[in-house]
Order: structure tokens, then sequence, then C-alpha cells
């Protein structure tokens, strides 16, 4: 009988070390998840903040992409507008007769034209540009470019 005891015993010891060795391993298994958690929880925030700044950059890309393609309209007006007055024109008999004249014109343009590549790459306006009032006081090959605010009231 004494050996039926100890062998109990023994069964009962090798069942109580199997179950606090089980306990102890599922407690390191838990720490090492509750760290992989805290660092998941971590990569997911700064996801969002990824995310958040890519969305925001976006928005000002298309932004500006509207703003670009408004500048664009409103160059390719003014070159349909500069193609219209070269093509109202025969500047070659009139080169011919008058040399000087068309000299002239060819410069003053040719200056104003410069003055609008200025503009269009981002020169700061001068005063006398703000303060057109009228199309003939302005720039007269870009005049939008020259004056936002031409044909629009001033209000300060």
């Amino acid at each position: 009988m004494i050996q039926v005891v100890i062998i109990l015993v023994l069964l009962m010891g090798a069942g109580g070390f199997g179950a606090y060795s089980w306990i102890v391993n599922l407690q390191a298994e838990n720490q090492i998840l509750q760290v992989n958690q805290e660092k998941l929880e971590g990569a997911v925030a700064e996801q969002e903040k990824t995310i958040a700044n890519q969305q925001a950059e976006a928005a000002a890309i298309q932004e500006a992409n509207s703003e670009l393609r408004d500048a664009q309209t409103k160059l390719r007006a003014d070159s349909k507008n500069l193609a219209n007055k070269l093509g109202k024109h025969e500047l070659d008999i009139l080169a011919q007769n008058k040399p000087g004249l068309v000299d002239r014109i060819i410069n003053r343009a040719s200056g104003a034209e410069l003055r609008c590549f200025e503009l269009a790459t981002g020169a700061e306006r001068t005063p006398e540009e703000l303060a057109a009032t009228k199309k003939s006081q302005s720039n007269r090959e870009c005049p939008g470019l020259a004056n936002p605010n031409l044909g629009k009231e001033i209000t300060e």
C-alpha cells in the first residue's frame, strides 16, 4: 500500500510541477504578447499620422494643380490674343513701307512679353501695374497676369 501512496504522491508532484511549468510558460508568453501589442499599437498610431500627412499633401497638390490649370488657361487666352493681334496685321508689307515703326512696335511688344514671362515665373508686380484700372494702362500682352484686379472693383 505504501508503494501506491508513493506512486500517487509522485504522480501528484509531477502533475503539480507540470501545472506550475505550464503557468510560468503562459505568464512569459503573456508578457511577450503584451510587448508585441504595445509595439503594434505604436505602429498603428504612426501609420495613422503618416496617412493623415499624405492626405494633407494630396489636398495641397490638388490645390496647386488647380491653380496651375487656371494659370495655364489664362496664358492660353493671352497666347490666342497675341496670335489674333499678329494675324490682323500684315507685318511684312508694313515693315517694307515703314521699318522704323515696325521696329518700335516689335521692340515694345517684346519688352511687354518679357515682362509677362517674368510675372508668370513669380516676379513681383510693380506699383504701376497694380494701380492700373484700365486695360490700356496695363501690360497689353498679358493684362490679366500683370494686374489680376483689372476689371474688378478694388476694395480697400
